[in-house]
């Protein structure tokens, strides 16, 4: 087997987790320097080392094992080396698409300090050695787990001490930190004020006093950050509160604040966390611009009640005291007048520069669309007469394309296979060179051309028939569906109805959508008693709506913005 050994590419991989500590498992140098004398004494050429710091109790946790194994896969190695095979996985997954990749010769062979596997020997002591390895990885987590319980409930701490307390790794306590316990302490006063940030209180830990986070391996000894602070104000490991996983207790260290300290800064950092919360959601909101500033239109609700005892005029939403001393209640803010309205958000002005625009009231905005709602609107028996003359028109045209792929085929046809028949007279020298490049060419040309008008004739969409249907639908009733439409549904309505919504002097103005104004044109003018023939004569269709249809046809192919269709 030593020869064999010798022209396989293998890959030397070592694993140190932290629950080897104290272990009697070699670290990675060590690892490394023993498998690579191993390597070199049965001759064996190590391609590359991987090595990963982590538990294998997890998949898909370690980086350098998911490189190696990908490399085994592409055939970029033909086995493994390791001191163990526990190094490898102590998981069913990962130990089982080892021993697949082993079976299927993949992997070529698996050598450990003590055991050589390959795809040809029985995988049996190698499933024991794996499963054993993952039975140990369980014993393990409820072992320590067990250990993280006993220690909460005899007032322990499981884990890195906070900030401004530190490990004693000799008695496994916790004792305060001389540097920092008194530093922290004043950061939950500053709070404590409410009148300092967060923010504000890291730049006073920095400037005034020079605060700095304990020095470790990886992280630490710089500033404070936000989010560290945050942290800090929502562990109740400050007031005594011990926990690991779903154990808690109380500890034995010394508590820095009292845990009403505690529940006040929660209550703070509630109130300045908290997002605005609109008791009422408006549905012209998103889409409309003010035409003095471009700035965006945006929606308010107020309300204005007075007090029942001193008569003084209030207008905030919370309950609160009134300066004569008496408490407000919720139904006396509920019982108030409640105001609605759209402003400018003045968001686009330049230092100096002022906006005329003034606050329209809810009612007369909305009242001012469903106006222009109402004048799109569209009557049911139009719809119903429409729609008959534009399925008539849609299957005429529809025959006329059909004749025209028809011809355009069969024209393409015939110039493939002329091009067929140039090469072979060519090639039997039937015809001169210059012959034949004169005859491709026009071939070729003809070609090309019935290929483009198939082609174009296949992207244009005769079947729009349904897309002014669904149109005309969303006009039939529209104002009515929106003066009794959920705030989502008149949203949906205001969206749709067009495009570039200005607001000028308490003025709302748009683009509707050309296709609704041209259907309320047709509906105008157009006499719904004339019915198209059923046998596809146009006689009863007037010279004026034949006319208004090619407009309308016209009109909405100029108009890529709004092209449903094309036309006819």
């Amino acid at each position: 087997m030593d020869n064999e050994l010798s022209r396989y590419r293998i890959g030397l991989y070592t694993r140190k987790s932290s629950e080897d500590e104290g272990k009697q498992v070699l670290s990675i140098e060590s690892q490394t320097d023993e498998m690579k004398k191993f390597a070199k004494e049965q001759g064996i050429k190590i391609v590359r080392v991987f090595s990963d710091e982590g538990s294998a109790h997890k998949p898909n946790n370690r980086d350098d094992f998911m490189v190696m194994m990908g490399m085994l896969q592409n055939g970029e190695l033909d086995g493994i080396i390791t001191w163990k095979a526990d190094r490898l996985a102590r998981n069913m997954i990962e130990g089982g698409q080892i021993i697949h990749l082993l079976q299927s010769n993949v992997i070529k062979v698996l050598q450990t300090r003590y055991s050589c596997f390959t795809s040809n020997d029985n995988m049996l002591s190698l499933t024991v050695e794996m499963g054993m390895s993952n039975q140990y990885s369980l014993d393990l987590s409820k072992n320590v787990k067990r250990g993280n319980r006993t220690k909460i409930s005899k007032g322990g701490w499981c884990g890195v001490a906070p900030i401004g307390y530190l490990n004693d790794k000799e008695e496994k306590t916790i004792y305060s930190d001389p540097d920092r316990f008194h530093d922290v302490r004043k950061m939950w006063d500053l709070y404590l004020t409410g009148n300092h940030s967060l923010s504000e209180i890291c730049k006073i830990a920095d400037n005034e006093w020079n605060f700095r986070t304990v020095r470790r391996k990886k992280i630490g000894g710089g500033l404070i950050s936000i989010s560290s602070l945050y942290g800090i104000f929502t562990n109740p490991f400050y007031y005594g509160r011990t926990k690991s996983g779903e154990d808690t207790g109380w500890g034995d260290h010394e508590y820095m604040i009292t845990q009403r300290e505690f529940e006040k800064v929660q209550e703070v950092l509630r109130r300045e966390g908290r997002k605005g919360e609109a008791s009422y959601e408006f549905p012209l909101t998103g889409y409309i611009r003010c035409k003095c500033c471009e700035s965006g239109i945006t929606a308010e609700e107020k309300v204005k009640y007075g007090c029942p005892k001193c008569k003084k005029q209030h207008s905030a939403k919370n309950p609160k005291q009134c300066i004569c001393g008496y408490q407000f209640k919720k139904s006396d803010i509920a019982n108030g007048n409640w105001y609605k309205y759209y402003r400018c958000t003045k968001k686009k002005l330049e230092k100096g520069q002022t906006c005329s625009q003034k606050f329209v009231r809810a009612e007369t905005l909305e009242d001012q669309f469903e106006t222009i709602l109402s004048s799109i609107e569209i009557n049911p028996k139009f719809e119903q007469w429409m729609l008959k003359w534009l399925k008539y028109l849609n299957e005429e045209e529809f025959c006329k394309k059909k004749n025209e792929n028809t011809v355009f085929a069969n024209r393409y046809n015939r110039a493939d296979d002329t091009l067929k028949r140039l090469i072979q007279m060519r090639a039997e020298g039937e015809i001169s060179k210059e012959e034949f490049l004169l005859a491709r060419e026009k071939a070729e040309a003809d070609k090309s051309k019935a290929r483009k008008f198939l082609d174009e004739s296949d992207q244009s969409n005769l079947d729009w028939v349904k897309e002014a249907e669904k149109t005309l639908d969303f006009v039939i009733g529209i104002t009515k569906r929106y003066s009794k439409g959920t705030i989502k549904e008149k949203k949906h309505i205001f969206s749709k109805t067009g495009s570039n919504f200005l607001l000028e002097k308490g003025q709302l103005t748009l683009d509707i959508r050309e296709d609704y104004l041209l259907f309320k044109e047709l509906e105008n003018t157009a006499d719904i008693r004339i019915e198209p023939e059923v046998l596809r004569s146009q006689t009863g269709l007037s010279a004026d709506l034949k006319h208004r249809l090619s407009a309308w046809q016209v009109r909405k192919e100029s108009n890529p913005h709004l092209g449903l269709w094309r036309p006819l």
